[in-house]
Parts: C-alpha cells; sequence; structure tokens
C-alpha cells in the first residue's frame, strides 16, 4: 500500500486513508485502535500546544494519556513538518463522552489565532446530516419539486428512520439492518453503514405531498428527521430543516393599466424578511400564456407583453423565498384594438355594427361596453339611430327609454349600455355610442350597435369568392347568420328560385343544419355551396339560369308566428356581355396576340383568356384591368390549332366571347430529299436533305439530326427569308441496302420538334442474273427480282477494273462495245431512292467457249452410242456443242452433229445418243463447244465400237458395203436404191 500526500491549505481531517470535512461524524467502533485514529492535520506548520478538546460548557480537553471512562482517548502526534494529533479510543464511548470535539492546531484552543475544526464521535448510530436538495431556482416552474436528504452513519442495526412535518409521516422505516438492506437506503459508505434515505417533494402552493401522502401547510415547512439509535431505542436522534416560505399572498393585486397588447398590474409589496421577490402567472381559460419571476421584496409593478386583444386573462402573483407561497388574481380584459373606439360583450369583442338580442343585454353584468382607450369620458353618450335621433337617459327606465348606464372616466372612456326592462318594437333597431363626447360634436367617435326583439339576420355575406379567376367552374359561399330567439325559419333564394329552405327550427334541438357560433345568443350561421359555370347557378340539384349581377336573399321569420320578417340582400357583380371582336393580331411558332373591344370600367375588372388545344386546356390568363385588352399567350407549340375565348369578370366571371382558332407558325415547314449525284456512284451515291425550320431559333445550337438514330450536329444553313432557315445535311447509303431514316429535330422553348424523312432501299438485290453474247461486242444481261424498285444499275469489270456502271429502269439491258477475248463481272444492283446490296456476281468470258473435259461413252448398241461429257465451268458461255465421229474403215466417211443449247445450263454433264451407225464399227468421236464467236478448240477424244450384228446381218452388210464403195467413187452423195437378198 502506498500513501500519497496530498497538499491542502488550512486544517483537515484525515481517516482510513480519506480526507473528511469540517463536522464530520465517526462512529466509535471505528475509531477505537491506533491504526483506525482520526488525524487533524495542518499542513506546513510544526506543532507546538494543538489539542483535542470535547465540546461542552465549558470545554473539556482530551487528557491523551488519561485512558479513563471520563476521558477514553489516546492520542499520537506529528511536530513536524505538518503539524498531526491522532485521536483513538482506548476503551468505550459512554453517553457521558459521545458528541463533539474540535482540533485546534498548532497551538490549544485558548489560542485566538489557533485553527480548529470539528468531528462528532458517537455511539451506535447518528444523524450525519438532513438536508434538502434540488429546491427550485427557477421560480416559475410549478408545482415546485425538491428532495428531503437524511443520511444515518453507525450501526447497522437500528430501530427505524422517519421523515416528517408536523405529525405527518412522509416516510418511516422500521427494524432496519444495513447487512440486508432491509430499509430503502442508499448505501454511501458500507465500512460506517453510511445510508441516505431520500422523500421528494411535490408543493402546489398550499399542499406538501410525497406519494399518496399530503399535508396542507402555510408559510415556512418545517420537516424533522427521526432516527432510533440502537435496537431497543434507548437512544432518539432528531435533525430538523426549515424551508423558508411566505406565508401570506400578495395584497391590492390592481391593473394599474392596459393596452390591447400589454397589462400593467400592481401589488403592495410584502416585508423583505417575507419575500425574496415574485412570480406573476397569467392564464386564458386554462393555457398559461406567460409566467413571470420579479426578484427582490420591494418590486410590485410588472407590464405584461405580448398579449393578445380583447382577450380576459386571468392573473395571479405570488411571493417567493425558498419556494413559492400562496396566490392572489384578479381577471382583466385587454382593450380590442390599440386605439378607436369598439364594442366590448361578455369579456368577447365586437365591431362596429353587431347584433345584440334584447333577452342577453337585460343586467349590468350583461351590458355592451362602448370603449376609447387612452381618453377621459367628457359627455360621452347613447342614442337610438332615428329621425330625429333620440338619445337614452340613462336614468329612465321607461317603456319608451328602458335602459340604464355605467360609466367610467378614467383611463378609457366608457359607456356601458344595458336593459332595465324589456324593449318594445318602436325601441328596438339601431343604437350609436359616441366618445368621449357627445354625438352632436364632430369630433367624437362613434360606434354603432343593434339591439333586438326575437330573432334577427346578424349578417349576409358572400364568402370564399374566387380570387384567382382561371379556375373554372367558379365556387364560393353564401352565409346567412341568424341571432337571438330559438325558434324561427330561414331561406336563401336567387329570384325566386329557393336554394335552401328550413322551417321551425329550433336551436336547443338543432333541427335545422347550421353551425352554432355562440350558444348563448342562438346565432347560427347557414351555408349555402354555389358553383357558377357562366351561365348557370347550382346549389346541389337545384339550378337556376342568370345574367349579370347575382342578387341574393336571406329570409328568416324572427318568431314562431312570424311576426316579424327578417330580410338581407347581397348582390355580386358579374358582367352582363362577353368582350366582342376577339381577334388574332400576330403569331409566330411560339406565341399567338389577340385582342378585343373592352368593356366600361362599371362592367369589369379584367378579363380571363383561356386557350385550348382538342379538348385539353393548354392555359388561363388573367388580364387585370378592363382597358387592358390585348394579350399576347407565350409558351405554346409550333405548328399547332388552338381555340382561344375570352370573358370578362367583376367578381365573378361574365359569359364567353365567340371563339376564335389560331394556328401558330410551324418550327419546322417541310424536310425533303434531294438526289444531288448519279444513282450509279452507289456507295459514293450523295443526297441532300432539306429542313426549313422558323427563324425564332438559332440553327446553330437548337438543329441537329438523327440519322438512323446517330445524333448529327447541324453545321449547314441558311437563311432563305426572314421567316425560313434552310438546314441541310448530306447522307450516304452506308451500308448498302439499309433504308436511311433522317429526322430533323428543333428545339424551342425546351419543346423539341421534328419531321422525318426516309430514303427507303429494296429489301433484297435482283436475282438470276444471267448474261448473253450476242455478237462480238455486246451482252445481253438479265434478272427477275422480288421486291420492290424503281430501276436498276449494272456493274460490269474485267481485268479487275470497272468499266462502267450504267441504271435502267427495265429488267434487261444490253452492254455494248465490250473486249473481246475477256471475262466480265457483273453485279446487278435495284434501287428505290437507295441501292439495293448487290446480286449475286455473274462471270462471263467474252470469248469462244473451253472444251468439254470428261469425254466418255456409254449405253453402245449395234448402231447407236451415247456420247457423255462435263461441260465447260459456269464463266463459259455455251451455245451448241458439235460431235463429230470417225468411223475405222477408211471407206466410210465420218459424221457430224450439232446439238443447240439454252445458255447457263444448271448441269454439269450433258449427253448425245449417235444413230444410224454401223454395227461392229470402232468409232473416234470429239465434242467442241460454241457460241456465236465461234468454236472451241478440239477437245479430247475416245473410241467406242458399236456391237456386232448375227450371220445374216454381217452377209447383207458385205453387199451394202459395196453399194456405198459404188456410190462413193461414183462421187453421189445422195441416189435412191435397194437391194434384195
Amino acid at each position: 500500500h502506498y500513501k500519497v500526500k496530498i497538499d491542502f491549505i488550512g486544517i483537515y481531517l484525515e481517516y482510513n486513508g480519506n480526507c473528511y470535512p469540517n463536522g464530520s461524524y465517526f462512529w466509535d467502533s471505528s475509531v477505537n485502535a491506533a491504526n483506525e485514529a482520526i488525524s487533524c492535520v495542518l499542513p506546513g506548520t510544526s506543532l507546538t500546544t494543538g489539542q483535542w478538546v470535547r465540546v461542552a460548557d465549558p470545554d473539556d480537553p482530551v487528557d491523551c494519556s488519561s485512558n479513563s471512562g471520563s476521558d477514553p482517548f489516546r492520542c499520537t502526534n506529528v511536530t513536524s513538518s505538518d503539524a498531526t494529533l491522532n485521536l483513538y479510543l482506548a476503551q468505550g464511548l459512554t453517553t457521558t463522552t459521545e458528541g463533539w470535539y474540535k482540533c485546534c492546531l498548532p497551538t490549544d484552543c485558548s489560542d485566538p489565532n489557533t485553527n480548529i475544526i470539528f468531528a462528532n464521535i458517537f455511539r451506535f448510530v447518528e444523524i450525519e446530516s438532513f438536508t434538502v436538495a434540488d429546491l427550485p431556482s427557477d421560480m416559475t416552474v410549478y408545482p415546485q419539486e425538491y428532495k428531503l436528504n437524511c443520511t444515518k452513519i453507525g450501526f447497522y442495526l437500528y430501530n427505524g428512520i422517519s421523515m416528517n412535518i408536523s405529525s405527518t409521516a412522509l416516510a418511516s422505516y422500521t427494524s432496519c439492518d444495513d447487512r440486508s438492506n432491509t430499509c430503502p437506503g442508499t448505501v454511501l459508505v458500507s465500512f460506517s453503514n453510511t445510508v441516505r434515505y431520500t422523500v421528494n417533494i411535490t408543493w402546489d402552493g398550499m399542499t406538501v405531498s410525497s406519494g399518496s401522502i399530503s399535508q396542507s401547510t402555510t408559510g415556512d415547512q418545517m420537516y424533522q428527521c427521526r432516527l432510533a439509535d440502537h435496537p431497543d431505542g434507548y437512544h432518539i436522534r432528531i435533525r430538523n430543516v426549515t424551508i423558508k416560505v411566505p406565508a401570506t399572498a400578495p395584497s391590492s393585486l390592481t391593473e394599474v393599466n392596459k393596452t390591447a397588447t400589454t397589462i400593467t398590474v400592481s401589488w403592495t409589496a410584502l416585508d423583505s424578511s417575507d419575500a425574496d421577490g415574485y412570480v406573476v402567472n397569467v392564464t386564458s381559460d386554462t393555457d398559461t400564456v406567460q409566467t413571470v419571476q420579479v426578484e427582490g421584496s420591494s418590486n410590485n409593478t410588472i407590464t405584461l407583453n405580448g398579449l393578445g386583444g380583447g382577450t380576459t386573462y386571468n392573473i395571479t402573483v405570488r411571493a417567493y423565498q425558498q419556494l413559492l407561497g400562496p396566490a392572489s388574481t384578479i381577471s382583466v380584459f385587454t382593450h380590442c384594438q390599440q386605439q378607436g373606439i369598439y364594442l366590448e360583450y361578455n369579456g368577447n369583442c365586437y365591431p362596429n355594427g353587431s347584433f345584440f338580442w334584447d333577452s342577453s343585454v337585460n343586467a349590468v353584468t350583461e351590458a355592451i361596453s362602448c370603449v376609447l382607450p387612452g381618453t377621459n369620458l367628457t359627455t360621452g353618450q347613447w342614442v337610438r339611430v332615428a329621425d330625429p335621433d333620440d338619445p337614452v337617459d340613462c336614468n329612465s327606465n321607461s317603456s319608451s327609454d328602458p335602459f340604464w348606464c355605467n360609466s367610467v372616466t378614467l383611463p378609457d372612456a366608457t359607456i356601458s349600455l344595458y336593459l332595465a326592462q324589456g324593449i318594445p318594437a318602436d325601441q328596438e333597431g339601431w343604437y350609436k355610442c359616441c366618445l368621449p363626447s357627445n354625438c352632436s360634436d364632430p369630433n367624437t367617435n362613434i360606434i354603432f350597435a343593434n339591439i333586438f326583439r326575437f330573432a334577427q339576420i346578424e349578417s349576409f355575406t358572400v364568402a370564399d369568392l374566387p380570387s384567382d379567376m382561371t379556375v373554372y367552374p367558379q365556387e364560393y359561399k353564401l352565409n346567412c347568420i341568424k341571432i337571438g330567439f330559438y325558434h324561427y325559419g330561414i331561406s336563401m333564394s336567387i329570384g325566386n328560385t329557393a336554394l335552401a329552405s328550413y322551417t321551425n327550427c329550433d336551436d336547443r334541438s338543432n333541427t335545422c343544419p347550421g353551425t352554432v357560433l355562440v350558444s348563448s345568443s342562438y346565432t347560427v350561421r347557414y351555408t349555402v355551396n354555389i358553383t357558377w359555370d357562366g351561365m348557370t347557378v347550382s346549389s346541389g340539384s337545384i339550378s337556376q339560369s342568370t345574367t349579370g349581377d347575382q342578387m341574393y336573399q336571406c329570409r328568416v321569420a324572427d318568431h314562431p308566428d312570424s311576426y316579424y320578417i327578417r330580410i338581407r340582400n347581397v348582390t355580386i357583380k358579374v358582367p352582363a356581355t362577353a368582350p366582342s371582336s376577339l381577334t388574332e393580331v400576330n403569331k409566330t411558332t411560339t406565341t399567338i396576340t389577340v385582342n378585343w373591344t373592352a368593356l366600361d370600367s362599371s362592367d369589369a375588372d379584367g378579363y380571363v383568356v383561356n386557350v385550348t388545344s382538342d379538348t385539353d386546356t393548354v392555359q388561363t390568363v388573367q388580364v387585370e384591368g378592363s382597358s387592358n385588352n390585348t394579350i399576347t399567350l407565350n409558351g405554346l407549340r409550333g405548328g399547332t390549332t388552338y381555340s382561344i375565348t375570352v370573358r370578362a369578370y367583376q367578381q365573378l366571371l361574365g359569359p364567353a366571347s365567340s371563339t376564335i382558332s389560331v394556328q401558330t407558325l410551324p418550327v419546322i415547314k417541310s424536310i425533303n430529299w434531294t438526289l444531288v449525284s448519279s444513282i450509279t456512284q452507289l456507295n459514293n451515291t450523295q443526297y441532300r436533305i432539306d429542313c426549313l425550320t422558323t427563324t425564332d431559333i438559332n440553327p446553330s445550337t437548337d438543329v441537329y439530326w438523327l440519322v438512323n438514330g446517330v445524333m448529327k450536329s447541324n453545321s449547314m444553313y441558311t437563311s432563305i427569308d426572314v421567316l425560313t432557315y434552310n438546314n441541310t445535311l448530306l447522307v450516304y447509303p452506308d451500308p448498302l441496302g439499309v433504308s436511311v431514316n433522317v429526322t430533323c429535330i428543333a428545339m424551342i422553348g425546351g419543346v423539341n420538334y421534328s419531321q422525318s424523312v426516309i430514303l427507303h432501299a429494296p429489301s433484297g438485290p435482283p436475282n438470276n442474273v444471267r448474261g448473253f453474247i450476242l455478237n462480238a461486242t455486246s451482252i445481253k444481261v438479265n434478272w427477275t427480282t422480288s421486291s420492290e424498285t424503281n430501276g436498276y444499275v449494272i456493274e460490269y469489270t474485267t481485268g479487275g477494273v470497272t468499266r462502267n456502271v450504267v441504271s435502267t429502269s427495265e429488267d434487261e439491258i444490253v452492254l455494248s462495245d465490250l473486249s473481246p477475248m475477256s471475262t466480265y463481272t457483273i453485279s446487278v444492283y435495284s434501287y428505290i431512292d437507295l441501292p439495293s446490296v448487290n446480286s449475286t456476281i455473274t462471270v462471263l468470258r467474252f470469248d469462244v467457249p473451253s472444251p468439254v473435259t470428261s469425254l466418255s461413252v456409254s449405253n453402245v448398241s449395234t448402231t447407236g452410242i451415247t456420247v457423255n461429257w462435263t461441260i465447260p465451268s459456269s464463266d463459259n458461255y455455251v451455245t451448241y456443242y458439235t460431235i463429230s465421229y470417225t468411223p475405222s474403215c477408211p471407206e466410210l466417211s465420218s459424221g457430224n452433229e450439232t446439238v443447240s443449247v439454252g445458255p447457263h445450263q444448271s448441269t454439269t454433264t450433258y449427253s448425245y445418243t449417235l444413230i444410224g451407225l454401223y454395227s461392229g464399227m470402232n468409232y473416234t468421236i470429239t465434242v467442241r463447244t460454241g457460241n456465236v464467236l465461234g468454236g472451241s478448240e478440239l477437245s479430247m477424244s475416245t473410241s467406242a465400237q458399236t456391237e456386232a450384228m448375227s450371220l445374216v446381218g454381217l452377209h447383207q452388210f458385205k453387199y451394202y458395203k459395196l453399194i456405198l464403195q459404188l456410190i462413193d467413187s461414183l462421187g453421189m452423195r445422195s441416189i435412191a436404191f435397194s437391194v434384195m437378198v
């Protein structure tokens, strides 16, 4: 273990490694050994005659060496460098020796300059402290809350602990054993059994309460903590604490001054010994408006700001010390307005022209007060409005003058009027109040009130008239407010059409569907919802056509027998006629300017222009002022037709003018394409796209192109005239066979406009392209096609060099001036606007054909042989074959046969059968290809022998042979003969 010395200034106590303040408590059982001594220390001094002394009368110095029943202590000391006296018990502490001890350092207690500190050494248990915690510093928080803390120290067994006010126990615990925490205290120091008990207190100004326990009290609150210090309660420890609380409320709370937003009050100040200050609380109904703390017992006046006009406030004031005392209360009604005359009745403000039922103003407490703030009353008066006016005699109380009055001269001129008896029929009606002088003074202030019998119409008004005239149809309300007797009938109408009608109304049981505004005076509002479409007024299923001003009437039968009919009218201003001569003045791509003949200022407050496209409303514009008869409508779409109407308005819209239709100028006027170069240039064919746009845009930034979905900027444009730009784009067919969709897009006002043009390409190329040699310099080419086309392009090359590209609208063409002995590659393209991909390439040798190959024979008979051969490659043009056959007998002549064929045979082999041959004869056979340019070179030959005949046949053959030799020797080619065998 290590002890760390902590430097202090001044004397202190130390025990068991802890520092203790002046007035600390030490249980005798914990300080009964030298190593459990209480150390009294004065740092930085040398001990001289310091001492411990039992506090008594007179004080009893401790004899540190006695160790007797009357002086059971022993001491040790340290002379320097810090004067120290250590005190501990050498034997048990007696009843007479327990209590307060003081330590004096560095000299004895008789030295007036010595340093003194106190400690309490006790037997069994003791109350270490009894304090009040968390007393409120903000006195405006109410009710107030705080705590009582009673801290017990010492023996773990004690008979009980309690806290009370007067005879009321706020908390009480018995048979406490700290070893097992049988009582609900909070352990602070376990080895000394130091336990804190807490009671939470709420103070509402009249009653102290803790949980379910409460005690009424006035003035200072005196609390006691009681501790039975031994299991048998031999010794009772008692500590008291007092909380200062004013015993009385401030008296004479008075309104000093008031305005519409402030109230100044004062009260009789309490003595400084009875109050530290005051708390002023302001409520309205049940709501707290503000609470203000006024410090200082002599400060007895306050101005309460930020209040509402025409409101009754309850104001209380309480004195406070440590807690709030009892309250005093007054009610103050603020002025309805900062300046000017007003009416006040029953705690409410009423405007000029208010209505008052005679049955509700028939007592002094129900008077109508006429008030002029900040003035002194001189000759003010109430006057019945008549011809001539009839001043009220406030002291008459006759049937012709049934009123009494009260007046206030300062600080606010006030005359209060009430009925002393029933008001007759000829006395009901309008009254006026004049302040501060009488009504003959032209400078006096005047306000009017209507005092009536039975029922009356307090007001008949139009509510929620539209301020935005662009909303259509228009909706508003009729409000008729009835006041007075609870039995009546009421209706609202336009012309002869009743919009609402209710009879036998009884406000006591709400038999009619009005809204109660003030129950005490049976003030009830009836509402009719109106819809106006420019021609018809409608409310629910009821409708009435009308033109011009709308005149409504509210009618109240003011008595169950309808003795009196109350009628109020209201008129809504509506133009009777529509603006004439609505005309288009100007237009652009996005604007239309129109004007019309203005109406007179007495017939219109302004106009509403409505713009539609098809059935959709595009915009509705309100033009204020009857003379403003021209408007430019912006934000429109180019090339769009709009329908436009105009209506005049006053409180509502009037009828509509004739509709005109106007089409805005197009943003894109047209898009077209032009073939710039020959279609025979194929991939390099150039097309120009021309897009004509308005000059309202910047063509370099507001125009762009889409070519098959790919964006292109606009870089070529020219001005055609003041209204038109020509925007140009060059396109090419890349790749071939793909249609090109070109879109011109122009942007104006955040809106894109577009027009497109499609350059169409055929869905596929021509089929079955064939070439036919016509002569030594010409070839005819033909083909078939299955798709739509406007023509064809024929490309032919030789030697890898394109010789020419030509076009035709027919499905064949003759190519002339060709070079013999050349091979031509021929491609055919079809086109609509753009060329197709090329056809299957046709290769044609412009020459005599190549020889045949693979010559063979088959099907050999006695007189016939079938000759087979492979035809030349497809680039050869073959129109015939010449088959030569030579017999092996020299005496016999050779034969030739020519076989014509169609060019471009689809087969690769060909066969021909020779007939009329000699049987048993060997033949040499050759085949030559040919066309209009001649025959091919000789090709390979083949040999074949016909089959031999029978003997009869052979005999006959000898005679035939002789005859043929004779014919040949005579040089004859034709002879007729017959042979008999």
